[in-house]
């Protein structure tokens, strides 16, 4: 099998050769560190890892070394990290959304980089094209109090402006699949932290669900397989995800409690769970053995009967070590295979 094939098997809880594996992110300096570049790609390619994770491009603006404006009208400023921190919001009033427009879906450089990423993996590893499923968009564009007050102050004009936002990653997602046979969609929009929801659960189910469930659902109708990833504690919305129609939960978090095995029990019949080696342990702080056996752990805890993807807990950050990456990839190809 190769990368594609391992991640689609995985996705249906098929059984693939071997474990897959493949992260949402790697620092550029872990990847200078392991393959001699920071490039997305070069790094995929060179670490052979299964899939590839793309975002849609949106042109930017420098305001000055650090600061830039996109698309969106957003103000990001540029940290070190994989992606710049938005430090500016586009709509000051939810009131006033209709006077907002959101980029152009179709405009011809919306997919460069998955136009590279076909052109240079074709169907050897799988392609992972990362939108939305409401609240990222909301928080981006209200900014993070702001879409948390107008849920409760504002919630009709909430709700129309998230409508908006779920139209508008549908039609992204048509274009890509159009153009390029996209066959798998992650939303990464993080709703919990390790306490649990950022918000009541009845402010979840009443604001955000019908959104989520509009996405995810439209995504479903045009073929895609779903990834859904959302860190810390997901208790509260567990069970409404699946029936929504996700077919992978990421990343398993261990700081919201979670274990593979412990999931696997209660709903590995139902998703593909994808995580959950900690990135903020023994990745950074520990050894090479500590890691592999992490993983060895992860491994015998998801992988019988299919329906495991390794990844770490969220992302390959700055702060995990090289060395230890390059352990957890070797401990997946050495603890992973199935028997044949």
């Amino acid at each position: 099998m190769n990368g594609k094939q391992r991640i689609l098997a995985a996705l249906r809880r098929q059984v693939p050769d071997t474990v897959p594996l493949f992260e949402w992110f790697v620092d550029v300096t872990v990847g200078q560190a392991l393959v001699g570049s920071g490039d997305t790609l070069d790094v995929v390619e060179g670490l052979d890892l299964d899939a590839v994770n793309v975002r849609a491009n949106y042109r930017s603006e420098k305001i000055d070394e650090v600061t830039l404006v996109d698309e969106w009208g957003m103000k990001r400023q540029l940290t070190g990290d994989v992606l710049p921190a938005v430090i500016g919001s586009p709509i000051a009033d939810v009131t006033r959304h209709a006077e907002y427009t959101f980029p152009a879906p179709e405009a011809p450089h919306r997919f460069e980089t998955l136009e590279k990423a076909v052109n240079r993996f074709g169907d050897e590893r799988a392609i992972v094209l990362n939108l939305r499923d409401g609240f990222s968009d909301m928080r981006d564009l209200l900014g993070y109090e702001g879409a948390l007050m107008a849920m409760l102050l504002e919630p009709e004009r909430f709700d129309e402006l998230l409508e908006r936002s779920v139209e508008y990653n549908l039609k992204l997602a048509a274009v890509a699949r159009q153009r390029f046979g996209t066959e798998i969609v992650a939303t990464t929009d993080d709703v919990a932290n390790a306490g649990g929801l950022l918000m009541r659960p009845a402010t979840y189910f009443e604001r955000l669900a019908p959104g989520f469930k509009a996405a995810i659902g439209g995504y479903k109708e045009q073929g895609y397989l779903t990834i859904k990833h959302c860190d810390g504690n997901v208790d509260a919305v567990l069970d409404f995800w699946i029936e929504a129609g996700i077919d992978c939960l990421d990343p398993v978090d261990p700081a919201g409690g979670y274990t593979i095995a412990d999931l696997k029990q209660r709903i590995g019949e139902r998703v593909c769970l994808k995580g959950n080696v900690d990135c903020t342990g023994a990745l950074c702080t520990g050894t090479p053995e500590e890691v592999a056996e992490e993983v060895r752990q992860c491994i015998e805890g998801g992988a019988a009967g299919g329906g495991l993807i390794v990844s770490s807990s969220n992302t390959i950050h700055r702060g995990v070590r090289p060395e230890n990456f390059r352990a957890m990839i070797d401990a997946v190809r050495t603890f992973g295979r199935y028997s044949d």
